[in-house]
């Protein structure tokens, strides 16, 4: 077989490989890191067997080539299919916590032992709760303190 025809076919080989990758099986895995390897493998061919030069315009052809579809990708037919077109926004019901602001200086019971998470009764509801670090035995009345994203720090209420 003439080292150009070797060649050519590793570069198709490759960048068929690299297609696959891209449109059927998700993630970078082996198929893509096989594809990268068969344009490597013919640039490396092609500069030892063939000539310098020619090893040198297939590595660049090849970046080329990737880098063009790269950015002519986001305008097919089949990401737009694969993309996310619609935003989820919070008014449309989507939410990635629920707002417990509201529970701010509410008392409650400690139901479990909090070691320092564990769970509370806070208004009748049962919530998890993590204290500042210290432990506290169940049936201890805790307040809220604080609010973090969706965590829930409390303090041990002391009477007064």
């Amino acid at each position: 077989m003439p080292d150009w025809f070797l060649v050519l076919t590793l570069i198709v080989v490759g960048f068929i490989l690299l297609l696959i990758e891209l449109f059927i099986i998700p993630g970078f895995g082996i198929v893509g890191i096989s594809g990268l390897t068969f344009l490597g493998i013919a640039s490396y061919i092609a500069y030892t067997r063939l000539s310098p030069l020619m090893g040198i315009l297939i590595s660049i052809g090849s970046l080329i080539i990737i880098f063009i579809s790269l950015k002519l990708f986001p305008k097919t037919a089949i990401w737009k299919k694969l993309k996310l077109n619609k935003v989820e926004s919070k008014e449309e019901g989507f939410s990635h916590s629920e707002n417990l602001d509201y529970l701010i200086g509410k008392e409650g019971v400690a139901i479990t032992p909090l070691r320092p998470s564990g769970s509370a009764k806070i208004e009748g509801k049962r919530f998890d709760v993590t204290t500042e670090g210290i432990f506290l035995e169940n049936d201890t009345k805790i307040k809220v303190i604080k609010i973090e994203g969706n965590r829930i720090v409390v303090r041990e209420e002391r009477k007064r």
